[in-house]
């Protein structure tokens, strides 16, 4: 971990607009001190309840994640993450800025937790932190290898508010922001299943689903799965042809984004082999977001 004195200059630098200092491999730190302030239990609970955002705070929020992937770490920025509750900080690493919001301690609502590097492609969210296990942890990992432009988790458990399946959350607004600024990238939502709690063999032996959270498929997402089951896990199967289980199809965050004409959103469900996998092998990593994020 960086140490106190550290992060205290990198966020007064990032909040003066002074230049940071460049350190690297320095995100990982960042992001890891936050998520663990957001589940001190290590992924037991948080010890928050959820409050709901107001539609005025759902738009500002989406207003301050359109300026945070842009790049944009201002003082006025660090007031609009303040004023909702939120605090941010920053660090320069090799490659880019990575910028973290977090639930400020006194404050905390089950809002989420929200990292942005500039020098990445693609948006991975795991909203089922700490049931569908190890997902968050595979996300922490993400953001050391450098590899996703923006990165969000939820800091309650799913029993007390599940953000793949609630309306007007900011876990909404993230992904918004995300396809207002980069319409041509795809938002990748990692999750975890029991294979011996499927309905269907076909289900049951998957080390992957993939879908688009709707049962008509496209050819570049039929395409990303071949990929995946050449690089990354032989027994990945397409929602809505392979399979018929774990489609998410009653995903908000789809649901939305669908509503503004951007389909590129993917939804995984991962046996506990491949999640083991990818939190140690970083090559395997790499393969499966390269695989989902495809060539536009």
């Amino acid at each position: 971990m960086a140490n106190s004195t550290y992060r205290t200059a990198t966020l007064a630098a990032a909040l003066a607009g002074a230049a940071l200092p460049v350190v690297a491999n320095a995100g990982a730190d960042l992001v890891e001190m936050a998520y663990a302030k957001a589940w001190p239990n290590a992924g037991a609970s948080a010890g928050a309840g959820y409050l709901a955002p107001t539609a005025s705070q759902l738009a500002a929020a989406q207003a301050l994640f359109v300026q945070l992937l842009q790049g944009k770490t201002s003082a006025a920025v660090a007031e609009q993450a303040r004023a909702l509750g939120w605090e941010l900080h920053s660090q320069a690493r090799e490659g880019g800025v990575l910028s973290v919001v977090a639930e400020a301690r006194r404050q905390r609502g089950g809002q989420g937790l929200y990292a942005f590097f500039s020098g990445g492609r693609h948006a991975l969210q795991a909203p089922h932190v700490p049931t569908d296990g190890l997902t968050g942890d595979i996300l922490l990992r993400y953001a050391g290898d450098g590899l996703p432009r923006a990165l969000a988790w939820n800091t309650v458990p799913r029993k007390v508010a599940d953000l793949a399946h609630l309306d007007g959350t900011y876990l909404i607004a993230f992904s918004l922001a995300f396809a207002q600024v980069y319409p041509r990238e795809k938002i990748v939502q990692l999750h975890g299943f029991d294979a011996d709690r499927r309905r269907t063999a076909s289900a049951a032996d998957s080390g992957a689903i993939v879908s688009a959270g709707h049962d008509r498929p496209s050819a570049e997402l039929a395409a990303a799965v071949r990929c995946m089951r050449q690089r990354v896990e032989s027994q990945t199967r397409l929602f809505g042809a392979d399979v018929r289980e774990l489609g998410g199809t009653t995903n908000t965050v789809a649901k939305a984004l669908r509503e503004t004409r951007y389909d590129l959103f993917v939804h995984v469900e991962m046996a506990l082999p491949l999640r083991k996998r990818l939190l140690v092998d970083a090559a395997q990593r790499r393969a499966l977001l390269e695989c989902l994020g495809g060539v536009r």
